[in-house]
């Protein structure tokens, strides 16, 4: 049985029109990517967001996989100020999907990315974050699982 999966080391999106997507997730959502390009790749942009690295790619860099191209991806960030955060969103005229509502563990809405993506905005409660941290006491941190197996 193979080791069992807990970590997530990159999130990529595809897009016909990777130039016009990234510029939405930099200038709209202020995730702050910066132009990347390594091996034979074309031109993408990437950022490292927690412990994954995150980014957009233009289809030429899937020649080996003919079926990449635009889906239907759901993405959730992170926020510590939602209230802020959605006025800061609506004040660039963008709408969202839903009204911010309460689930008891988090406080969340969502808008679509010009690919159509669902990008969901979470403010976490106390809860969460205290889960999160009981994983990592339990080791379930990506850095400390490395160093671990390099001993």
């Amino acid at each position: 049985m193979p080791e069992k999966l807990e970590f997530l080391s990159a999130v990529l999106l595809v897009s016909r029109d990777a130039p016009r997507l990234a510029a939405f997730y930099r200038d709209v959502l202020g995730v702050p990517l910066e132009d990347e390009r390594h091996d034979d790749t074309e031109l993408h942009y990437g950022r490292t967001l927690g412990d994954l690295h995150f980014a957009i790619h233009p289809l030429a860099n899937f020649k080996e996989s003919p079926g990449a191209g635009v889906g239907s991806v759901k993405l959730a960030f992170c926020v510590f100020d939602l209230d802020a955060f959605v006025a800061a969103i609506e004040g660039k005229g963008h709408r969202l999907l839903y009204p911010v509502k309460d689930l008891g563990w988090t406080r969340m809405t969502a808008i679509e990315d010009p690919d159509g993506n669902l990008v969901e905005f979470t403010q976490l409660h106390d809860d969460w974050f205290r889960h999160l941290e009981e994983r990592k006491q339990g080791g379930a941190d990506v850095v400390v699982r490395w160093r671990a197996r390099r001993k």
